[in-house]
């Protein structure tokens, strides 16, 4: 940000060329000096940001698969977590004694301060402590279950709420569950994978399904009963209805818990055509289609005669 707001005014290493006063100077040593890569003169002002980066750093992103009445429904479910958690050993001191002693160089305060002089008189600049990196304390002997480090990761098992209407591409997060650093606890942040249904089709908060009927169903009328992860749901077709015909369920979709609204169930009618029939189902189709011949067909044509041909 701090070289955005410089451009957007103009300040640019070339804006210094007017002091004619340092004939063969490079300004941009003094600059180099107070602005290294990892501590610059804005270090100071930038440290309580960093330790707040700090716990997002710990966060852990985590794949999920869950099924399809899991996410209609919603539930519970056991995932596996590796997580950096403090080292059991050492209690997450990093030492073989338990023990931390405060950082001669930086007298426990992880940061120095060095006097550099310039043209324009003493810069004091402070950066990380390269005797503790940063942390104010040293160690002695490192412990050796986790090389100094103070966490080892370890296998965790949760229990975690599936919400009702999750789908795929959504996130829970589970604050506190991700790597441990010290007083550090990151997130765990879990993205769902729903996978397909063989029956159940998703649209937002509706469902859509299909459902085979006999054609004599269409003619006659019928009613079914559907399962929809154990809800029962009654379906009445009319007589006359046409192949195709999709009947609307209010309020049979997906509950979705965060906007407390429900989609609806859609049930698309077809007709089942039967790939092996007996001779008497044969006959009988025989006979419909004299009936059709007499019957249905001449208005056919009559409708479609500019269209279909005999």
């Amino acid at each position: 940000m701090f070289g955005e707001a410089g451009a957007s005014s103009g300040y640019t290493a070339q804006d210094f060329s007017g002091f004619s006063g340092f004939s063969g100077f490079d300004f941009s040593d003094i600059f180099s000096d107070l602005m290294d890569d990892d501590d610059n003169i804005f270090s100071r002002f930038m440290h309580t940001t960093k330790q707040r980066k700090n716990a997002q750093d710990l966060d852990i992103v985590q794949n999920v698969t869950i099924d399809f009445e899991t996410s209609v429904k919603g539930g519970k479910q056991k995932i596996n977590v590796y997580k950096d958690v403090p080292c059991p050993e050492c209690d997450g001191t990093g030492s073989k004694d338990k023990h931390k002693r405060t950082c001669p160089v930086c007298n426990g305060r992880g940061r120095v301060v060095t006097g550099r002089k310039t043209p324009f008189g003493t810069f004091s600049v402070e950066s990380v402590c390269q005797r503790c990196k940063g942390e104010g304390t040293i160690i002695d002997t490192p412990c050796s279950a986790c090389k100094g480090k103070g966490y080892v990761n370890s296998l965790k098992i949760l229990t975690v709420d599936i919400p009702q209407g999750i789908n795929t591409n959504d996130v829970i997060n589970i604050k506190g569950e991700g790597n441990e650093r010290g007083s550090y606890k990151g997130d765990l942040f879990l993205r769902i994978t729903v996978t397909p249904h063989v029956f159940y089709k998703r649209k937002g908060l509706d469902l859509y399904c299909e459902v085979p009927f006999c054609y004599s169903d269409f003619i006659l009328g019928t009613s079914i009963k559907l399962n929809r992860f154990g809800d029962t749901i009654k379906l009445k077709i009319p007589e006359n209805t046409v192949p195709g015909t999709v009947f609307r369920v209010k309020n049979k979709g997906i509950y979705d818990s965060r906007s407390r609204t429900t989609g609806s169930l859609y049930v698309k009618a077809f007709v089942a055509v039967p790939e092996d029939v007996s001779s008497t189902y044969k006959k009988a189709i025989k006979n419909i289609s004299e009936l059709d011949e007499e019957y249905i067909k001449p208005e056919i044509r009559k409708n479609y005669k500019d269209f279909i041909l005999d």
